[in-house]
């Protein structure tokens, strides 16, 4: 009897046990396009990722593969994909884990806004085998977009399924063969002879075109389990090898420098992101391809946790050793502040000078580089005091860096948490104006008063907008014309009431704007509120990006974490030069005019 209830236990735990899965779909010469846009790669790619997920214990039968050009592959035709992608969210269970992995051709079209769309409102098209051209309309067919893909991954979030998706396609609208003994994988529009429902002047939607998405349309949900990897920004385009250089292995150049990341048997997402950019950067390199020419990975997403789980790393910043003693590629943009410590073991630094995108460190006897803990040092508290609690409400008072006192009504419940929002804005108001610099990105903010259909359009930079009525519309619009990525985050913080991330719109979502097109537009509108004159502040702070660099965890987003959760660990050092003193901040003011709260 003992043995079978052990048998029974043994069972159950395994039942409950996470399960890892992955869909591989290759994409290498789909009939309906011309020869000379077939692709090689992902014939090869696709059992070279396979053998890879199996070396990190992925089960055999767990690892579906949709490939043409693949011994035992079925054919990755759309409704092949679509299905097994329907079928993951019906069957998956929390805390499982899914690769998504595609090598082929991709195409920009234009698109309704989505989570998943590229700057402008177009939208990534992935050529399935039986994508083909209508010879009647010239209408494309046999594609899954991007929102087909978010689609998917929203309803695996809900399940909360851990989803790591790896593009090795071209987000661009382009083709060129031959250069640096490479292939583009990417098509421009004319290859394929299409011809768009919507197509876009400018950037901007022709006339009849759609805006929004469709009144029934769910919105894009939180991806707390999210993790992206993708080859290219949105107008660059990646690359397979022509030559089988390396017989046995993938064709795809960012492939490869996955393979060799998972090789080293990273800790987390953050370390494999690491890892890849390095042995992309390394690629490039020995085929001497010009830095402009060069695509710029991206990583999305919960990039702290621990590969293939659900557990978050410890929270850690990357101490380096220069001509000048030790540093760490990170600044008062990330919330560093003199005093800090830094502490891994018995080696301890304290931070003697802060930049923008940099601080300085003294150690404290012998040290080596690595990874270190971060001890904060206490953070400076604006003047507050209650004067007044009368019938659960209580007066307060209080100074905020450039600003007058304020004084305030609220119920008494509510005063710890106006305490640490005080605290988080004051940090933010505290930051060195950066008008006097050279922008990195283009930033205006337009306002339209309740009723009026004109907007008054004024740059984004320090600036107050005085007291504005209920139903006024905000919209905001920041673009990156620059010759550089830039990382940006755009927050709402109101005095009374919590903050609210603005760009990204949500936490792990990529926050890098691509340099000549990048752009980001949102619209809100004032509304009223209980406590009458409290200001309002709208933030955006923005640093230098650089191929192949980390996203960015600002300090204003600290505002937006659960005081119980782990400081988010930082990644490896910017690639590249380094820009410690570039930066750009700017924060505008209002308030809900008089009366607003009645």
């Amino acid at each position: 009897m003992r043995r079978w209830l052990l048998v029974l236990a043994w069972v159950a735990g395994a039942a409950g046990a996470s399960e890892r899965h992955a869909l591989l779909v290759g994409v290498s010469s789909p009939p309906a396009l011309p020869r000379s846009a077939w692709l090689d790669g992902p014939r090869h790619d696709v059992p070279a990722m396979r053998n890879a997920l199996q070396a990190q214990g992925f089960a055999a039968s767990r690892i579906v593969s949709l490939a043409d050009g693949v011994d035992g592959a079925a054919a990755p035709t759309r409704d092949a994909i679509l299905a097994r992608l329907a079928h993951y969210a019906k069957t998956l269970q929390a805390d499982d884990v899914l690769v998504i992995y595609w090598s082929g051709h991709g195409l920009l079209m234009p698109g309704r806004p989505s989570l998943w769309q590229t700057p402008f409102g177009q939208q990534v098209r992935l050529l399935a085998q039986d994508a083909r051209v209508d010879g009647r309309n010239h209408q494309l067919t046999g594609t899954v977009s991007s929102a087909d893909i978010g689609h998917a991954i929203d309803a695996l979030a809900a399940r909360r399924v851990q989803v790591v998706a790896m593009f090795d396609t071209c987000h661009a609208a382009a083709s060129t063969r031959g250069d640096a003994g490479l292939a583009w994988r990417g098509l421009a529009s004319p290859v394929l002879r299409t011809s768009p429902r919507a197509m876009s002047v400018a950037g901007r939607p022709a006339s009849g075109a759609s805006t929004s998405p469709p009144a029934s349309a769910a919105g894009p949900r939180e991806r707390p389990l999210f993790i992206g990897f993708f080859a290219a920004e949105s107008l660059q385009r990646s690359a397979e090898a022509l030559a089988s250089d390396h017989p046995g292995q993938a064709r795809g150049i960012f492939t490869r420098a996955l393979i060799a990341g998972l090789r080293d048997n990273p800790a987390s997402y953050l370390a494999w992101a690491s890892l890849t950019s390095a042995y992309y950067r390394q690629a490039f390199d020995e085929r001497q391809l010009p830095p402009s020419a060069r695509p710029s990975p991206v990583y999305a997403g919960a990039l702290e946790h621990a590969l293939w789980t659900a557990a978050v790393s410890p929270a850690s910043w990357p101490v380096r050793q220069d001509g000048r003693g030790w540093y760490v590629p990170y600044g008062r943009l990330d919330g560093l502040r003199v005093d800090d410590v830094l502490q891994r073991g018995a080696d301890a630094w304290r931070v003697t000078g802060v930049g923008w995108n940099e601080a300085r460190l003294a150690a404290s006897g012998q040290a080596t580089a690595g990874w270190a803990r971060r001890l904060p040092a206490p953070a400076q508290v604006p003047a507050f005091s209650v004067l007044e609690r009368r019938r659960g409400a209580s007066t307060v008072d209080l100074s905020l860096p450039g600003q007058a006192s304020l004084r305030l009504r609220v119920p008494d419940e509510e005063v710890p948490a106006l305490r640490a929002r005080a605290t988080s804005i004051a940090t933010v108001l505290a930051l060195p104006s950066t008008a006097a610099a050279a922008p990195l990105l283009q930033a205006r903010i337009e306002v339209t008063p309740p009723g009026q259909g004109l907007a008054v359009s004024l740059p984004f930079v320090d600036r107050d907008l005085g007291p504005l009525a209920p139903g006024t519309r905000l919209r905001v619009i920041v673009e990156n014309g620059g010759e550089n990525p830039a990382d940006a985050g755009i927050v709402h913080l109101p005095l009374t009431g919590p903050a609210t991330r603005v760009f990204p719109r949500f936490e792990g979502d990529s926050n890098r704007l691509p340099p000549h097109s990048g752009r980001f537009e949102r619209a809100f509108e004032v509304t009223a509120q209980d406590a009458a004159a409290a200001p309002e502040w709208l933030v955006l702070v923005a640093a230098p990006a650089s191929n192949g660099a980390m996203p960015r965890r600002f300090a204003l987003f600290d505002a937006l974490r659960d005081p119980a959760s782990q400081e988010a660990e930082r990644g490896a050092a910017l690639a590249g030069g380094r820009r410690p003193e570039a930066a750009q901040v700017a924060r505008v003011s209002w308030q809900v005019a008089n009366g607003g709260g009645q």
